[in-house]
């Protein structure tokens, strides 16, 4: 299986590119699945129910959450709730939404898909990301070995130890939430493909995503500037998976770093 696992979706200049260059993507790719985090879509914060409409139509089959996910909370409200639309799974029990799903493809086969968060200097009161994504994985494994694991953290350490944990369990532990694409892909000894971050889609131009001014004007002076969205220099960040369809391991994983031109 071909899985294409887009990084962070930030704001409408993430939107624009995934409507423009997507399809193409993906044809180059060969690819059966895409799995975008979208945790900062909607105006650089949460997601709407119009623009889960959007990503699907561009071709997004499966969205990812973080610490950004209930910004929003109508669409974790609604019934019935959203298909194939996450939030970390290891929020608390009452929390709205899903942190895991099994999408189908046309052909029978069939991907899991988990996201989480990490807890180091994001939020200590979260569930335990590694119990509560293993009990996932062993839920999940008994219907399919492909299961990929969006790991929303700011740690590197905390992503490194998550993914030897998980390894040979899953196909792949993908890191998100620092919108900065490492270097560090790997396949490791079991079989589990890594990368501490794939990075953001979004504007270059910018502090991850916002207005490289105002972050610069908190820095300066302390002050308390409204965030802006950036719009410049637009990149698509992603990773491209090759899983063995009955073994759920990895052949091989290889970073995206594409910087675009919008088409109109």
């Amino acid at each position: 299986m071909r899985i294409l696992f887009i990084g962070d979706l930030f704001g409408s200049t993430g939107r624009r590119i995934l409507a423009e260059n997507l399809e193409d993507i993906s044809k180059e790719n060969n690819i059966d699945v895409c799995i975008a985090n979208g945790e900062n879509v909607a105006g650089g914060r949460g997601i709407t129910r119009n623009i889960v409409k959007k990503l699907h139509k561009y071709g997004v089959q499966v969205i990812t959450g973080g610490n950004h996910s209930m910004y929003d909370m109508e669409i974790y409200n609604s019934s019935p709730p959203v298909k194939y639309l996450l939030r970390p799974l290891n929020l608390h029990n009452e929390t709205k939404g899903t942190g895991k799903t099994i999408y189908p493809l046309s052909d029978g086969r069939k991907i899991g898909i988990i996201s989480l968060q990490g807890r180091t200097f994001v939020d200590e009161n979260l569930l335990c990301p590694f119990k509560t994504g293993m009990a996932a994985v062993e839920y999940i494994a008994r219907q399919t070995p492909i299961i990929i694991v969006d790991f929303h953290a700011e740690a590197t350490s905390e992503k490194i130890c998550l993914a030897n944990y998980l390894d040979g369990k899953v196909s792949a532990v993908l890191g998100t939430h620092t919108h900065v694409q490492t270097a560090d892909e790997r396949i490791l000894p079991k079989g589990t493909a890594f990368i501490s971050d794939v990075g953001m889609t979004g504007p270059e131009k910018s502090a991850i995503g916002m207005k490289l001014e105002t972050i610069l004007q908190k820095y300066l002076y302390q002050s308390h500037i409204r965030f802006e969205p950036a719009t410049e220099g637009p990149m698509f960040n992603a990773v491209v998976l090759d899983i063995d369809d009955s073994s759920g391991k990895a052949n091989t994983i290889s970073r995206i770093f594409k910087r675009v031109t919008y088409k109109t």
